[in-house]
């Protein structure tokens, strides 16, 4: 096998449109032909590959597919018809998806984009707002370089009208932030690297054992990166499905993903010049044309928080947790029948307002409001929603909800069972401005640990360092806060703080699901090659799934995850 060498590659040929700088690679040298545009003034990278340079790939197919309600023939003869009449797909699947209101045309375009130089949690953004299971996020187990991640620039949260010298002493004492983040990374890891070693009684002299001994130390050192350092995603999903996508990045709180949604339309629907200049033919532009700011859901929101506040009694009857963060345990709760999926839908609405609100507490509120004011609240969630402007993805509420509370680096792994209907009280996509109140509320979760330090007596003073320096980051990021908010007060976007949650951060994931799923994600998380944490959740998951229906009790598992288990600790199953 001839081995690769690590060396940079040269691009094909480039050229600069504005901010935007277009490369690409040439076949012989990555597989396809790779088209890649980066952003000059956020950093940020989307590629993606064609397989022909002078054909619209994607909708060829796309409107092959679409021929078969029409056309009487096999699929060799739709193609040849469309061979011998040059038709031009592009063209028809614009009439098809415009003229006739077929939307589905776009669900067979299929496209793949690859991100890079982007913050953790649009990764969870991504993942969480697609509909279908295809794709991947860099991972922190996996990948060396974590050890060295880079803080998304605080520039790309910043107004731009801010002093040029305010903006730098600000980005220097952010960026310490992402400093002291991998200097603990790097502290608890060799800490972490012998303790583990030793009660394991690894044999590192053996790849398979050194291997897993290195992928459970990363598990738990994760915790201290950040949600905002560098990651890097493969992304694939329709057309249609990204032209929403796109669409709700475009009306986001948060300012930065507006320009991430302007550079991966520019991507896959580029202007006439720069398919000639790149010799570049994407797949199905003429579906990704469609890409307004999907803004129903945010302008909803904001006239449901008009409503609670004036209207109603929701936030003096309903606590609000603003507290300073302490470290929290992990837990799963089964949402029980007496809440209906429309109240379950209202609470996450309401959720998004004020994530710092008493879970328990709010259903209850829900629940026990009069006909009157149920009819005025579901008026304003669904207004000026339809066929075409659709609910948001976590509308897919059902009876069957796991209310799992643990933590961001868990979390990145049950966002990606995306046949569940899922939803985060983090205001990404979904939300109003963030705001410091919002941040405090969110802050206010606290964070937790590994289960290895804190389920293993021979770990105590391990999980006594993790837990003091993590709460000592706390202090400190309560201290920057106050320093912005005194300096700024409600005159700056708070979402930049979002990037300095340590993936220890504690956040809740409400999943909908069903039979079906019940029974694959139990089974699935629960394998001892997965994560203490994500096992043990899994684990509360599916006891109480099995115990909550006498015919759902077959799915029951018999063996709890032991941290403390030598074989569990190796076993990559």
């Amino acid at each position: 096998m001839t081995q690769v060498e690590d060396t940079e590659l040269v691009p094909e040929q480039e050229c600069i449109s504005g901010s935007y700088r277009w490369f690409t690679y040439a076949p012989d040298v990555t597989g396809l032909r790779l088209i890649c545009l980066e952003d000059q003034e956020t950093g940020t990278v989307v590629t993606t590959t064609v397989a022909s340079a002078d054909m619209r790939t994607a909708a060829h197919r796309a409107w092959a597919g679409a021929r078969q309600s029409r056309a009487a023939g096999l699929p060799w003869e739709i193609l040849r018809e469309m061979g011998q009449k040059g038709v031009d797909p592009d063209q028809k699947i614009e009439e098809m998806f415009r003229g006739y209101g077929h939307a589905s045309v776009g669900d067979m375009a299929r496209l793949a984009v690859d991100m890079g130089k982007i913050p953790m949690h649009l990764c969870l953004a991504l993942f969480n707002e697609g509909s279908l299971n295809s794709g991947q996020e860099k991972s922190t187990r996996y990948q060396p370089r974590f050890g060295k991640a880079v803080l998304h620039q605080l520039r790309n949260y910043l107004p731009a009208d801010l002093a040029a010298a305010e903006t730098a002493t600000l980005e220097e004492e952010y960026q310490a932030f992402g400093s002291l983040s991998l200097s603990l990374f790097s502290r608890h890891r060799e800490r972490l690297q012998s303790a583990f070693t030793q009660f394991y009684q690894a044999d590192t002299s053996r790849s398979d054992q050194k291997s897993a001994l290195t992928s459970r130390v990363l598990d738990c050192v994760r915790y201290f990166l950040l949600f905002g350092q560098w990651s890097g995603m493969s992304f694939e999903t329709s057309a249609r499905d990204w032209s929403r996508i796109i669409a709700e990045l475009k009306a986001s709180p948060i300012a930065y993903y507006h320009r991430v949604a302007d550079q991966l339309e520019r991507l896959l629907a580029p202007s006439a010049e720069e398919e000639s200049a790149l010799h570049y033919k994407a797949e199905a532009p003429s579906l990704i044309r469609h890409t307004n700011p999907l803004s129903t859901v945010n302008t909803n929101l904001q006239a449901l928080r008009r409503f609670l506040e004036q209207q109603t009694d929701l936030l003096q009857v309903v606590r609000i947790e603003r507290g300073l963060p302490r470290c929290v345990e992990q837990r799963v709760r089964l949402l029980g029948s007496e809440w209906t999926p429309g109240e379950r839908l209202l609470a996450q609405y309401i959720l998004l307002l004020w994530p710092g609100l008493d879970r328990t507490a709010l259903l209850t509120w829900v629940r026990d409001q009069t006909p009157e004011v149920k009819r005025k609240l579901s008026g304003l969630v669904f207004a000026d929603h339809n066929n075409y402007r659709e609910l948001p993805n976590f509308a897919r509420t059902t009876t069957m909800t796991l209310a799992v509370e643990s933590f961001l680096g868990e979390m990145r792994d049950f966002n990606r069972h995306r046949a569940w209907g899922r939803f985060f009280p983090l205001p990404l996509i979904f939300g109003e401005r963030v705001s410091r109140d919002t941040i405090s509320q969110i802050i206010s979760r606290g964070f937790g640990l590994p289960l290895y330090l804190s389920e293993v007596p021979d770990f105590a003073e391990h999980k006594l360092a993790f837990e003091q320096d993590l709460a000592a980051y706390y202090q400190r990021l309560q201290s920057f806060l106050e320093k912005i908010s005194s300096t700024y007060g409600d005159g700056i976007d708070y979402a930049f703080m979002l990037n300095l949650l340590p993936l220890a951060h504690q956040v809740d994931l409400w999943m909908h699901g069903d039979p079906k799923q019940a029974l694959y994600l139990t089974s699935q998380r629960v394998r001892p090659g997965g994560h203490i944490n994500y096992r043990a959740l899994a684990y509360e998951a599916n006891q109480l799934l099995a115990a909550s229906d006498p015919y759902l009790s077959a799915i029951q598992q018999e063996h709890a995850p032991d941290p403390a288990s030598r074989d569990e600790f190796f076993d990559r199953s």
